[in-house]
């Protein structure tokens, strides 16, 4: 009978045993897997915010662009406005002139 105990006292202990290691498993995996989603979460973020940079950067370069095709526009249209300008100023003076030396 002494025998028995002992034997369903070893059982007991393994049974233990064997739980108190698979809460230890368990609580490795469960730490395994958070970190794993933590990893995975900050690669996330990371990736979006490079993705965010470089559709930032995108944008910034179209806007530059844009904006010397602006300029480039109004320079010529400036030339242009100049151009027809000094093209009129001698009809324009010629007509002062009339006006002025024709006065009665």
């Amino acid at each position: 009978m002494g025998d028995i105990l002992e034997r369903i006292r070893e059982a007991e202990a393994q049974a233990e045993q064997i739980k108190s290691d698979a809460r230890r498993q368990a609580d490795e995996i469960l730490a395994e897997a958070r970190q794993a989603a933590t990893t995975l979460i900050e690669e996330a973020k990371r990736a979006a915010r490079d993705e965010g940079a470089k559709l930032i950067a995108a944008e910034e370069s179209k806007a530059l662009q844009e904006a010397k095709e602006i300029r480039e526009r109004g320079a010529h249209q400036a030339a242009q406005i100049q151009k027809d300008a000094e093209s009129r100023v001698a009809a324009a003076v010629e007509f002062v002139l009339q006006r002025v030396v024709m006065r009665p």
